[in-house]
């Protein structure tokens, strides 16, 4: 069928116009493309066969349509206002439109309209040939572009590290949003210029001289590797990043892309550089002077074990290393030892701890006792996965410990003897007391003070000897509950007397605290009432006496004795609790020493410094608890 029109030909034209219309109404029918011949008004004058692949119709059934009824509903408005302007326009012959045709079937196909507005002699418009072309395809095309452009956006803007794509002459094509928080830089102020800006020198030379190699032989030995590289911040700073670099070559471009992928490695770089301290600060400590620390798998073969044993027994990692722990020298001088260590091997496993005195012997054939423990290691969820074996040579404590041991026991043996010769020699001079005051009485004035100061010094001798038996003396201790006031409080009365005969005013602070502890009663009162006496002889009369407690550091409790008097000098301070030790013509030096002790025994320490009412302050520092044994 042949392009469908007004069926009556017009008489004024000639013959050879018939043929060329004839011509083109062939070529209209036979093509791809859809050819409709409007009215000013719109409607369709002509249409050709394509008619039928575009809409489903005859083209017969066109005639009279209106333009934009063939149009997607959502189309025709515009379609009908495009039209109106092609026609509205004095000037213009042509006109382009896109929009979607219907078929009667409900099929849309996307088509590219292209209008010739016609004229007559006078600039009227008699009609507008329309040809349209299926553009299904190109639409695809597109679609598949943006899309394509979308996820390369998406991509640009979710990546974490900085993505920057240039081309061969090193200009900047695109770069993701990371690149800001990395480079300091927006992606816009990168993109269009030479990536050189972000390489300090003298690698912006060599860049450039690659790109030139690159660009004149196509070899390069960048693509597909991953290399450390500085980048020159935004402000100025040097940033250490991995870089990678791909090529990329796209269909129809004559030139390649070159994708650059940078990791910012700072903080990875400060933390291996951190790991390699701690691991140098490790194994100085494992090196460290002798001491036994290695690491075991479960089956108790030998990981690893630092130097310093292994130069114990001379020999090399590789002679050990590998080995089941009790067959290595170490365990080769007592089989007894390397069977506890076989029977501690499950212990460990199972999670116990465990620890027993060994011997190793040395290169120089030296045993050595070592205080040997093998401990377990384990994971997150709480799992045994190695042990760890670590002995400390502990030979020379052993033989202190000795040697501590043999010297009390002679200073018990000297403590004893010394009891029983004290013993002996006081009931002696008790006699010569008696009998020297019995012959002062029977002499003249002069040789009764000569008498007196015999007895007087006799005396003296006495009371040193009493002290020193106590001194000697073991000490045992009956801890029962105690409160501090009225420990205190028992003192003061126990002094009442001999204070208000001094003129020595003693009394306890306002805002001494309460706190219960535990001691021997006895003991601990003997050691305030030294402490009271001892000030009132420094304050003498009219002199003041303050007594305090308060919790300590660390579960103990402080008994304070202060007072006003001239205090004791710095130089005095560290002889002052040795036994014999004494500023006083009449003291025997014991006193202190003796407090001294029985504070020890609780487990506590005494001390002396400067007191705020401007003389001496004792202070007694003490165990909440006083620890069950006797001394």
């Amino acid at each position: 069928m042949t392009m469908s029109e007004n069926p009556h030909p017009d008489p004024a034209r000639t013959g050879d116009e018939e043929a060329a219309l004839r011509a083109l109404r062939r070529f209209l029918d036979v093509g791809e493309d859809l050819f409709l011949l409007l009215d000013p008004e719109g409607c369709i004058r002509a249409a050709g066969n394509a008619t039928r692949r575009f809409l489903g119709r005859e083209p017969e059934e066109c005639l009279g349509l209106e333009f934009a009824s063939l149009s997607h509903p959502d189309d025709r408005e515009r379609s009908q206002r495009v039209f109106g302007g092609w026609v509205a326009q004095a000037e213009s012959v042509h006109g382009q439109l896109e929009s979607r045709v219907v078929c009667r079937a409900g099929q849309v196909r996307p088509v590219s309209w292209s209008a010739t507005i016609l004229r007559d002699e006078q600039g009227i418009v008699t009609g507008v040939g329309c040809m349209a072309r299926e553009i299904t395809q190109q639409k695809r095309f597109e679609m598949a572009l943006l899309e394509s452009e979308a996820r390369h956006r998406a991509l640009l803007k979710g990546v974490l590290d900085p993505l920057v794509t240039i081309d061969l002459q090193g200009i900047v094509q695109s770069a993701s949003d990371s690149v800001e928080p990395v480079f300091g830089y927006r992606p816009a102020e990168i993109v269009g210029r030479n990536i050189s800006f972000l390489m300090p020198e003298p690698h912006v030379r060599l860049h450039n001289s690659y790109l030139e190699n690159y660009r004149a032989t196509g070899v390069t030995k960048i693509l597909g590797q991953t290399r450390e590289f500085e980048v020159l911040h935004k402000d100025g700073t040097l940033i250490v990043c991995e870089l990678s670099v791909s090529r990329i070559d796209i269909p129809g471009q004559a030139e390649p892309l070159f994708t650059g992928s940078f990791r910012d490695i700072r903080l990875r770089k400060q933390a291996e550089a951190a790991l390699r301290e701690r691991e140098s600060r490790l194994s100085a400590i494992f090196d460290q002077e002798f001491q036994l620390v290695g690491l075991l798998d479960l089956d108790g073969n030998l990981l690893d074990v630092n130097r310093a044993s292994l130069q114990m027994i001379g020999v090399e990692p590789a002679d050990v290393i590998g080995k089941f722990f009790p067959d290595t020298p170490w365990w080769g001088v007592n089989s007894r030892d390397r069977q506890r260590l076989i029977d501690a091997l499950p212990r460990v496993r199972a999670g116990e701890f465990v620890r027993f005195e060994a011997e190793h012997c040395d290169t120089d054939g030296v045993v050595h006792t070592i205080d040997f423990s093998l401990k377990p290691v384990r994971d997150e969820d709480g799992q045994v996965v190695m042990m760890i074996p670590e002995g400390r040579d502990i030979t020379s404590l052993r033989r202190a410990v000795e040697s501590e041991r043999q010297l009390l026991r002679a200073l018990a043996e000297v403590g004893e003897s010394a009891a029983v010769l004290a013993h002996e020699i006081k009931n002696p001079i008790t006699a010569v007391n008696f009998a020297l005051k019995a012959v002062a009485d029977q002499l003249g004035e002069d040789s009764r003070e000569v008498i007196e100061d015999l007895a007087e010094r006799m005396q003296h001798l006495e009371r040193r000897l009493r002290g020193t038996l106590s001194f000697v003396k073991p000490l045992h201790l009956t801890p029962t509950p105690l409160e501090t006031r009225s420990l205190l409080e028992d003192v003061l009365s126990a002094l009442d007397g001999e204070l208000a005969s001094l003129g020595v005013q003693a009394e306890i602070d306002p805002l001494c605290a309460s706190v219960d502890f535990s001691g021997d009663l006895g003991r601990l009162e003997d050691v305030v009432i030294n402490l009271v006496r001892n000030a009132s002889q420094a304050v003498g009369d009219g002199g003041r006496i303050q007594l305090s407690a308060r919790e300590g550091a660390r579960g103990q409790v402080e008994l304070l004795v202060d007072d006003d008097g001239p205090g004791i000098p710095e130089s005095q301070r560290e002889t002052l609790f040795k036994p014999f030790v004494t500023t006083r013509a009449e003291g025997t030096g014991l006193g202190l020493a003796i407090c001294r002790r029985i504070v020890r025994e609780h487990g506590g320490r005494m001390r002396v410094t400067d007191s705020p009412l401007g003389g001496a302050r004792f202070v007694v520092r003490l165990p909440l608890k006083c620890r069950e044994q006797d001394a």
